[in-house]
């Protein structure tokens, strides 16, 4: 998709969004430009912010674990790479086993993810990167090209595609089911999914984690209306609005809102349309929903996997779970 696309596409989903008149909303993956992208490895690395480095102790204890369930050579794929720093946890036990592996970070922030391929490349000779920016259906077929154009053979190797980050709980639980099925469709009955899930918890850890101290999360959800501004030509007051996280525990999920200090007018370039924000009115910007056992197996037979094997930790904060195609 070429720069005037993504920009068009981008005024069309904030101006749909304001339009709402229930509840103003905005797409969560409008957060994650590069400033947001920096923003949100800031937040990973934040005390509060457990589902990081619990992840990360997951992969430290169980990766050679994980990796030994796998019979056949791997390629391993990863939607919404971000800085890889979870994946990298997995190479070096994958090429205990196989002499080169091919890497295919997907993730929509072109320039983010080309820095991330390139310090990824004199990390290890064994280690093929090819970085994909585009959505993550359409960059699990590019990595079928780039595959066949290597002359790698299909039936030689098993594809493992990883969602960490509990990247999952930003869908909306019917939408999480859609999403897993279309994954499903581009896998072969060889391949496996390994899926990070925060699970429901006491509700004060959760709502701390998105209101870390040091205020990263608050920049991250407020560089929205800068960019909304810069590229779109808002006319935000960045000074009239305050981030505000909650976890709404009927739908099991932390809401992330935009709120107004003030009553507000606002206008986007090349519409006509006026959008009135009052005070203490919000702008929804993201959820990210939590899970038990119940549900994560639910969502997995409803979208065409079995669970092989669930990875916890050992305060059972976080699950990295690994499901086959059935």
């Amino acid at each position: 998709m070429d720069q005037d696309s993504n920009i068009d596409e981008f005024r069309n989903d904030i101006l749909k969004g304001l339009s709402n008149p229930s509840q103003k909303s905005t797409p969560s993956k409008y957060l994650y430009d590069i400033e947001g992208s920096q923003l949100f490895e800031l937040i990973t690395e934040q005390p509060e912010y457990y589902p990081t480095r619990t992840e990360i102790a997951i992969l430290t204890e169980k990766a050679g674990s994980l990796i030994d369930s796998i019979s056949k050579d791997i390629v391993l794929i990863e939607l919404g790479s971000g800085s890889s720093k979870k994946t990298r946890y997995l190479f070096d036990e994958i090429l205990k086993r196989q002499q080169k592996l091919f890497y295919f970070p997907i993730d929509i922030s072109i320039t983010f993810l080309g820095k991330i391929v390139t310090d990824l490349e004199t990390l290890n000779k064994n280690l093929v990167v090819r970085g994909i920016p585009d959505d993550y259906i359409n960059g699990i077929k590019e990595c079928n090209n780039i595959l066949f154009e290597n002359n790698v053979r299909f039936d030689s190797f098993s594809r493992l595609i990883v969602f960490f980050g509990s990247s999952i709980g930003n869908f909306e639980p019917e939408q999480a089911r859609d999403f897993l099925k279309q994954v499903r469709l581009n896998m072969h009955d060889k391949d496996f999914l390994l899926i990070g899930f925060d699970l429901i918890k006491e509700v004060d850890i959760i709502e701390s984690a998105y209101n870390d101290k040091a205020g990263y999360t608050s920049k991250f959800n407020l560089n929205l209306l800068t960019r909304i501004n810069k590229e779109l030509g808002g006319n935000f007051d960045l000074q009239e609005y305050y981030h505000h996280a909650f976890y709404n525990t009927q739908e099991n999920r932390i809401e992330m809102h935009i709120k107004s200090k003030s009553d507000q007018k606002i206008k986007i370039s090349g519409s006509e349309q006026t959008f009135y924000i009052r005070t203490s009115e919000t702008i929804h910007t993201e959820n990210s929903y939590k899970y038990d056992k119940i549900k994560i197996e639910k969502l997995a037979t409803r979208s065409g996997f079995v669970v092989d094997q669930t990875f916890s930790d050992k305060n059972h904060l976080f699950n990295l779970v690994l499901l086959r195609p059935c």
